[in-house]
């Protein structure tokens, strides 16, 4: 009888098994770039083209003497977000791999192909990006290192990708050497895979978990701000060393005042905090199309007052993506609902005919429609009175927040601006992290700016 469900469990298992990987691996084994299957198709197959929202060829396939060339029309604007198709893949010509190389044309028309010896074309994949905005995001970064990530925050598509320093995915092989070898890390996508710490613009979480245990007082925080305090053993400056004298919260976000947040936070519960990222995906796997690293959030119960105080003002332990960083914005701008982040529109065969077409989707809804009206109201007076000056609008409505984050023994910054522009129900979240740009106020306002107001023109 032992035996018997001995090979009950076995079995058992090896269907548990076959399910998981129809449900989740099988994507994976598909679009890797090592699989057999799709070296065969390559050979039957002209590979699909890339194409932008705005109807715009990002990627296509051409024949130079007599080859096969893959050609980027855009060269470095999108080189991480699309990627390179040589020495391996990278971006949505990894991730799309499959859908390029499978050819849904009309079987006629593949039967004539076959019988003429020629190679079936592939599938194009339509994306959300836009080519304008893209290209206001990666004027606005040019000369520094960063990135850029505009998304409607109603439906999770992603607008704009800019990652910098960048590269021309038509010569990934020819500087295949440079590519791997520079200090630089031309390859990395800054905008999902880069962790920095979020500085000052993880005070809207910092806010907004105190607001929650204090919703009937939260109104009544004050604090009386010299320029610098001391917590524990910490020694906690505002930027410049500014004193914001006596600020309620909302000052005290308005203003981006280091000291009055440290000891706000002291009067946190430390498991609920840590709950409230949790519910915000940090420590969780983005769902998107392309490579992406998890953010990171490390306070706990045990976790000492030096750990709750850096981790208030989004310094320690404490890491993000600007994807990530775009996802808290959206979801603050949406009424709290997370959507799920997304690239890919559509895949139409040759003819035009919808192969396949991506739905919005709900990942969470970790935050009230009135805890947002709450922090829009906050978020806004950063832009008209603050420290996000730079990003104000008379055309259309800006609420957001700066961030410097130190990333040093140095005190040397990044820089970090999280938004939303809306006007008559149109709405646009851009997330901007200026690697060593100091001042996010000063630096990081003025890209999203710029791609706030292609948006709207």
């Amino acid at each position: 009888m032992q035996i018997t469900y001995i090979f009950v469990g076995l079995f058992l298992a090896l269907i548990g098994y076959i399910i998981h990987f129809v449900a989740v691996d099988s994507k994976d084994v598909i679009t890797d770039s090592h699989n057999l299957r799709l070296h065969e198709l390559e050979k039957t197959v002209v590979r699909g083209k890339i194409i932008s929202s705005d109807g715009q060829v990002l990627a296509q396939t051409v024949t130079e003497n007599g080859e096969e060339v893959r050609d980027y029309p855009y060269s470095r604007m999108f080189a991480h977000v699309v990627g390179y198709n040589d020495k391996g893949k990278s971006g949505l010509e990894s991730k799309c791999n499959f859908d390029l190389l499978t050819s849904n044309a009309n079987i006629l028309s593949q039967i004539t192909s076959n019988l003429k010896g020629e190679k079936s074309i592939g599938d194009n994949v339509y994306t959300t990006l836009d080519t304008r905005l893209q290209k206001a995001a990666y004027n606005a970064l040019q000369g520094q290192k960063g990135a850029v990530v505009a998304m409607d925050p109603k439906s999770g598509k992603i607008y704009a990708m800019v990652s910098k320093p960048d590269y021309r995915p038509g010569l990934a092989a020819e500087n295949w050497q440079e590519l791997n070898s520079s200090e630089s890390s031309l390859l990395l996508n800054r905008a999902t895979q880069g962790l920095y710490p979020p500085g000052s613009t993880f005070k809207v979480v910092t806010a907004l978990e105190y607001m929650r245990e204090h919703r009937n007082n939260y109104q009544d925080f004050k604090y009386t701000c010299t320029g610098s305090t001391k917590i524990g053993d910490l020694d906690i400056h505002c930027y410049g060393g500014t004193a914001h004298g006596t600020v309620d919260l909302e000052e005290a976000i308005e203003k981006s005042c280091n000291t009055a947040f440290v000891h706000m936070a002291e009067d946190l519960n430390k498991s609920k905090f840590a709950s409230l990222a949790e519910d915000l995906m940090f420590d969780s796997k983005v769902p998107i199309n392309l490579l992406a690293s998890k953010s990171r959030f490390s306070m706990n119960s045990s976790s000492g007052t030096n750990e709750l105080a850096h981790t208030s003002i989004g310094q320690g332990k404490t890491l993000i993506t600007p994807l990530q960083n775009a996802m808290v914005m959206s979801a603050i701008a949406n009424d709290g609902v997370i959507m799920q982040p997304y690239l890919v529109e559509q895949v139409k065969n040759i003819n035009g005919g919808v192969i396949k077409e991506t739905k919005a989707k709900e990942l969470d809804d970790p935050l009230t429609k009135s805890e947002c009206q709450t922090l829009k109201k906050m978020l806004r007076k950063v832009i008209t009175n603050g420290t996000g000056t730079k990003a104000y609008s008379s055309q259309y409505h800006v609420y957001g927040k700066t961030g410097s984050a130190e990333y040093n023994s140095a005190k040397d910054s990044h820089a970090w601006f999280i938004g939303c522009a809306e006007k008559n129900g149109r709405k646009i979240v851009v997330s901007v992290l200026v690697e060593d740009g100091d001042s996010g106020g000063r630096v990081a306002a003025p890209i999203a700016d710029k791609v706030f107001h292609a948006f709207f023109e």
